[in-house]
């Protein structure tokens, strides 16, 4: 395999690193080269608009949830169903920030993967600083790469993108700047031409709700116009540098079953392809079904897997989905497993209220009631340990990864817990999720299995 690529990152979240990515991914697509994206962190959001401007599955790469050697056979295999020759990796917030201890970070990954960074900056509030927070960080990044055994010799900050400058003139004065450091200029975009991915409660709008309005060419044809027409691209590419990955047959999750229906709609679009895409791998059958069409999982499945979304903007439609309710009953009274993620979490239990305090009935298969009219944030790494064995008949291995990402709150919970989970620094944080019978679910999204 042959690929090489490079790391967008930014200051802070907001930078523009989003969709200067998305410019980028379509802009080598259209001119030929044959591109592969993914995604550093747990944000499935992101991952999506990644896949719809790269024409094909983009991919997570979580450097605190996931094994070196997991990362590793994950791109491997990634890149090589995609026959990709240029890895194009969007960060996650600042270039160093991540979770306890700063893992997980971008840099983290950058390093792991030995590829280097171009990094964004917003430089409305700054002009010749911008130059020296560049070259800090790339010292930086520099001597964090040390640290790593093998392929972090060519992470270093490759290039700069300014992004919102104000004039020719605030643009000068950057460029003076930088020329005392070895870091290219690779292009500024002016603050008139910029453009935003529209933003709801939970971070950006999905790239389906957007597809459903027809606006989700717009945005990315725009984010193309705009690398195209302020960003230098022929130099961009040749600062990719060659991956060396080690292959292996470690997978992130092994399938629960040989043919898994999944919930998947406007509702239910919150899940991670590295896991889905495998699962298709290794020969299981995916049947996709949607609930908010009234659909009910396929009959034949033996396994159900509803994974996260917006339910809430939904609810008239969820509770009156009654071919949807009616499959679940039946398949967990003929104890197929059903598994729920987040808002799949929230729809096998009794009811959800939204956030005008109206309450809507959904499966009842779980003594659970959540609310969005109490709102509270619950944000981070979960790991989990299962409370009991035989879970997906056997399939789900005792100790997980996952994260947590949610406003709603648990108004009544009742029932067997399904994990004991912990927070990102060991700190035992209870009880998650609930287990009745052959139905489970909890508000975490696993990420990865952790190796026994």
């Amino acid at each position: 395999m042959a690929c090489s690529g490079f790391v967008v990152s930014g200051l802070s979240s907001g930078s523009g690193k989003t969709v200067i990515t998305l410019g980028l991914l379509n802009a080598f697509r259209k001119a030929g080269v044959s591109i592969a994206a993914a995604k550093s962190g747990p944000d499935y959001i992101d991952s999506a608009f990644l896949k719809a401007a790269a024409g094909q599955a983009a991919i997570n790469l979580d450097s605190h949830a996931m094994t070196p050697t997991l990362i590793d056979s994950l791109l491997y295999r990634h890149i090589a169903r995609q026959n990709a020759d240029t890895l194009i990796v969007e960060g996650v917030m600042g270039l160093f920030d991540g979770t306890h201890n700063g893992r997980g970070s971008t840099a983290d990954l950058a390093c792991h993967l030995g590829l280097p960074v171009i990094l964004v900056i917003d430089v409305r509030n700054t002009a010749q600083n911008a130059a020296a927070l560049a070259a800090g960080l790339d010292h930086i990044l520099r001597q964090h790469a040390k640290q790593f055994s093998s392929g972090a010799s060519g992470t270093h900050i490759a290039g700069l993108i300014l992004n919102h400058v104000a004039s020719p003139r605030h643009h000068t004065l950057i460029a003076e700047a930088m020329s005392h450091y070895d870091i290219p200029m690779l292009g500024s975009i002016p603050t008139t031409a910029d453009i935003d991915v529209p933003s709801r409660h939970l971070g950006l709008i999905q790239a389906a709700d957007l597809a459903a309005t027809g606006r989700l060419d717009s945005v990315i044809d725009a984010a193309t116009k705009l690398v195209e027409t302020h960003l230098d691209l022929n130099l961009i590419q040749k600062l990719a540098k060659p991956l060396s990955l080690q292959a292996s047959s470690q997978t992130a999750l092994d399938a629960p079953a040989q043919h898994i229906a999944i919930a998947s709609d406007a509702a239910f679009g919150f899940s991670y392809s590295h896991i889905i895409d495998e699962w298709a791998a290794s020969g299981a059958t995916i049947s996709p079904f949607s609930p908010l069409n009234d659909e009910a999982p396929h009959a034949d499945a033996a396994f159900v897997y509803i994974p996260g979304g917006y339910p809430e903007l939904h609810l008239h439609r969820l509770s009156a989905a009654t071919q949807f309710m009616a499959g679940l009953q039946q398949m967990a009274s003929r104890n197929v497993p059903i598994y729920g993620e987040c808002g799949g979490f929230m729809v096998l239990g009794d009811a959800i209220i939204d956030a005008d305090g109206n309450r809507f009935a959904m499966a009842g298969l779980l003594g659970l009631e959540t609310s969005f009219a109490k709102r509270k944030l619950h944000l981070g790494y979960r790991k989990l340990t299962t409370k009991q064995p035989g879970l997906w008949n056997n399939k789900l291995a005792s100790t997980l990864m996952a994260h947590e990402f949610h406003y709603t709150t648990a108004t009544r919970i009742s029932g067997e817990a399904l994990f004991d989970a912990k927070d990102a620094a060991a700190n035992d944080v209870g009880t998650m999720g609930l287990i009745k019978g052959s139905v489970a679910g909890s508000y975490a999204h696993i990420i990865a299995a952790v190796e026994a």
